[in-house]
């Protein structure tokens, strides 16, 4: 769910091949549970899979596109980033700014 303070979401999209799938989504939830839940400025992130098990994204929302960059000078987030890229037959980043945020009548958040 969208976080209503949310400014700045990033979409990361790795191609990678079936035998790196598994290592590389358990490295992923890790990076995103233990490093960059910690970074200032983040809010909420997910680890999104294919069934085919050949694609991975991380969605990212941050307060800013500036602490999102930021968040790559942390060695730990950059180095585990960077393998990803080394692993994957294709890679996209694409980010976004969240023009309207709309809930069903009655939710809770």
């Amino acid at each position: 769910m969208i976080d209503v303070k949310t400014r700045f979401i990033a979409v990361s999209t790795y191609h990678v091949a079936e035998e790196n799938f598994a290592k590389l989504t358990e490295a992923a939830a890790r990076l995103m549970e233990e490093e960059v839940s910690q970074v200032e400025g983040f809010f909420e992130g997910a680890v999104i899979t294919d069934e085919a098990k050949t694609r991975m994204l991380l969605v990212t929302q941050w307060s800013s596109k500036h602490d999102w960059a930021q968040a790559f000078w942390e060695p730990r987030i950059g180095d585990v980033v960077a393998g990803f890229v080394e692993h994957a037959t294709k890679y996209e980043v694409q980010t976004f700014e969240p023009l309207t945020i709309v809930r069903k009548p009655g939710s809770n958040k």
